[in-house]
């Protein structure tokens, strides 16, 4: 009997040491997730933790032989929530061989849970801490407490312990002073206890941010698609511009963890996202985030919102076993970016094609239409950039977006410039008519004279296009729409700033229309007083400019197809002879009524002359002496003659100049002669092609040797069908850079 309080007292002091270990187990199982958001990872840690704290119950006292089987081990977080804990169970089985014990079975378990209770004053925290069974936790001290800081320069978080626990009661609850810059409204707290058991808990687990539209504006805007960008700081912005006066900074909860919802038309739905790296403060591109991983200074939520969305939900769950949502996850069968490949991409609305050397260039355009644009990228001093290596594509097949990313070189330096270096980043969201840059210049500091004579970001050029055309550049507003200038054929205009300083300006577009086809820049406040600064505050001058030019040439091109005709004679002298690009071959129709025959030119154009190409033998020419007469039409119903006169010699016969802008094209022969062929017929139009150029320097040079680092951002568009930038009744894309959405954060536990 003198031996049993010692085997009793070994028992319970076994017992003791398990639950110990078992306390320090979990808290170190949340530490590990707290740094790496990788539950697999955490548990397998924290079973070598737990394995190594029997072998340390072991080595205490040798000689009673003390042996550890595990049978059962549960480990739970919530965390980053009003109500968070972390608990832990935990059945073993042990031998203390040594003092002639063997078989016991023991089960503990271990809890902590931290309430963040509503504030009870302007700077004060009211939490209310538990343990095992709800039994409350009443002697914490202030160094139990650790509040999460935001540093907005470095964009990183740390500890803060509060200054004073203003009063502690008997059911566990602290009012807690809140350390200097911490909001009691949007607080995260970590809380520590003497077991080794840690939680962090948080006053939010839901920002809601509230969407107002301009509702004069957006009234005749209906889908019209921006794209979010969410940094880790709180800030929230499209094409670079804050679009919220506030910011509250994302805690670093694990990526899995996050969802997004938006309230689309009064109903609420989650919504497709990503989160993606950068580096050097949102300026470099690296890829899709890991989802075994915590929001960081190095993440970003993007996603796509319109007029419909009054207000978006960014939440995230607490849970430590919480799964990654479906749609934040590439599916190739709803994605529209399925088709895309290295130098092509594509998301149903246009496709664009990528040629990284030897200047980078993007050529866009409208799948199954007649319209591309082709955009070249960062010219200085007149020297394109040569790039060295191949484009990368940080994100292919993304979810709302993919990415391109280039370093713009120059062989040999710039003149006059030395110590530059430039990157491009685009992107192509889904749903959108347009893809978005991002183009970053870096001055270093020089010993030696820099002069930039000219710098052009973007050089936007249409194709050569006949029709209707029109170029349009935004110059200034009236009542807040855009006044439109228009650059006719053969001029150059310069639209810089006009006004007498550098807050009264609106260059915010400029695109090339016909109608609803065409193409076009935008781009908001931001990048619109970009335009003008640094670069007109260190000339003295209004030096910064959009550019525009029309040229104007003739061709003569050959009809799409053949709409209509009085007859052919055989499948061997079809009417398709006349366009099939051979002098020798003819369309005959042995008739003696007068001949005609319909061409479509494939879309409207400014039509000049036209020619046909004449046999030798007079008796087969087409028209012979008595001539050919031409008419035009917009639907083939109507028809106006624009010419008529004779064709009646061998070889290209062509009409005098006349002036009509149509589709189609008839040509009526006057003669009778059912012997006369017709070879082939060309159409003369005349053409236009507008190229439109981003140029912060333009109109006067800039010296400086000072380091400078500044990025623009900005949409390339092309419309087929589709809303333009500006319409004739001013609606368009337009409002979406002049006008966009305002944001007010708000947040709910």
């Amino acid at each position: 009997m003198q031996g049993q309080p010692q085997l009793l007292s070994a028992v319970d002091e076994t017992k003791l040491a398990i639950k110990g270990v078992l306390g320090y187990t979990v808290g170190y199982y949340a530490s590990v997730l707290r740094v790496t958001a990788n539950t697999s990872y955490a548990d397998e840690k924290a079973t070598d933790y737990l394995q190594s704290g029997f072998d340390s119950i072991a080595s205490m006292h040798p000689e009673w032989g003390a042996s550890f089987n595990l049978s059962y081990k549960y480990i739970h977080t919530y965390s980053f929530a009003d109500t968070s804990y972390c608990i832990g169970n935990l059945t073993v089985g042990y031998d203390l061989t040594g003092l002639g014990i063997a078989g016991i079975e023991y089960k503990t378990e271990c809890r902590l849970q931290v309430h963040v209770e509503n504030k009870t004053s302007d700077n004060q925290v009211r939490l209310t801490v538990t343990r095992d069974q709800g039994e409350p936790l009443i002697n914490l001290g202030k160094q139990n407490f650790k509040f999460y800081n935001y540093t907005y320069s470095n964009l990183t978080w740390s500890y803060i312990n509060p200054s004073d626990i203003r009063a502690a009661f008997a059911n566990g609850t602290y009012v807690i002073d809140a350390p200097t810059g911490i909001d009691p409204e949007f607080c995260v707290v970590q809380v520590d206890d003497p077991r080794g058991l840690t939680v962090t808990a948080s006053s939010v687990n839901h920002y809601i941010y509230t969407l107002s539209w301009n509702s004069t504006f957006y009234s005749n805007l209906q889908n019209a698609t921006i794209v979010i960008e969410l940094l880790q700081n709180g800030t929230i912005r499209w094409l670079g511009q804050n679009l919220a006066s506030q910011a509250t900074p994302i805690p670093p909860v694990p990526n899995k963890s996050i969802h997004v919802n938006q309230t689309i038309n009064n109903v609420n739905q989650e919504v497709p996202f990503q989160i993606e790296d950068w580096e050097s403060q949102y300026r470099v591109p690296l890829g899709l985030t890991n989802n075994a991983s915590l929001f960081s200074r190095n993440n970003m939520i993007v996603f796509l919102v319109n007029n419909n969305v009054s207000r978006i939900t960014v939440w995230w769950d607490g849970s430590d076993t919480a799964t990654q949502t479906s749609y934040a996850i590439y599916n190739p069968a709803t994605s529209p970016f399925k088709d895309c490949s290295e130098t092509r991409l594509s998301n149903g609305f246009i496709n664009l094609s990528i040629t990284g050397k030897p200047v980078f260039t993007i050529t866009s355009s409208v799948p199954g239409g007649n319209v591309s644009s082709t955009a070249t990228f960062l010219r200085v001093n007149n020297q394109s950039t040569g790039i060295g290596s191949n484009e990368s594509y940080p994100i292919l097949k993304g979810i709302v977006r993919d990415i391109v990313h280039q370093e713009g070189e120059w062989s040999g330096g710039i003149k006059e410039c030395p110590n530059v270096y430039s990157q491009i980043i685009v992107t192509l969201p889904a749903n959108t008519t347009y893809y978005t840059y991002q183009l970053r210049m870096m001055f270093m500091n020089s010993a030696q004279p820099r002069t930039l004579s000219n710098l052009n970001l973007v050089q936007l050029s249409s194709d050569w296009v006949s029709g209707a055309t029109r170029s349009l550049t935004e110059n200034g507003t009236s009542s807040g729409l855009p006044i439109v200038d228009e650059t006719l054929a053969g001029q150059t205009c310069l639209f810089y700033n006009f006004s007498g300083s550098l807050t009264d300006w609106a260059h915010h577009w400029g695109e090339y229309t016909d109608g609803d086809t065409g193409a076009g820049i935008m781009f908001t406040d931001d990048s619109n007083f970009r335009l003008y600064d640094p670069f007109d505050t260190m000339s003295g001058q209004k030096t910064g400019a959009l550019n525009v030019t029309v040229v104007q040439r003739t061709n003569w091109v050959t009809p799409t197809a053949v709409c209509d005709k009085c007859g052919e004679d055989s499948s061997s002298h079809p009417a398709s002879n006349t366009i099939d690009g051979n002098t020798g071959t003819y369309w005959r129709h042995s008739s003696t009524d007068n001949h005609w025959i319909i061409f479509d030119m494939g879309k409207m154009a400014n039509i000049s002359k036209i020619r046909i190409y004449q046999g030798s033998t007079a008796s087969q020419r087409w028209g012979q002496a008595n001539g050919v007469e031409v008419y035009v039409s917009n639907d083939t119903s109507t028809w106006v003659s624009v010419w008529n006169g004779t064709l009646d010699a061998s070889g290209w016969q062509e009409s005098a100049a006349f002036s009509a802008q149509a589709r189609y094209v008839k040509l009526c022969s006057r003669s009778t002669s059912s012997s006369q062929r017709l070879y082939e017929v060309n159409v003369q139009i005349n053409e236009k092609q507008t190229t439109i150029e981003f140029n912060p320097v333009d109109r006067y040079p800039v010296s400086f040797t000072c380091p400078l680092d500044v990025a623009w951002n900005g949409a390339i568009v092309t419309f087929d069908g589709t809303m333009p930038i500006c319409k004739e009744d001013s609606t368009g894309l337009w409002i979406l850079t002049e006008y966009p959405p305002a944001v007010t954060v708000t947040a709910e536990d």
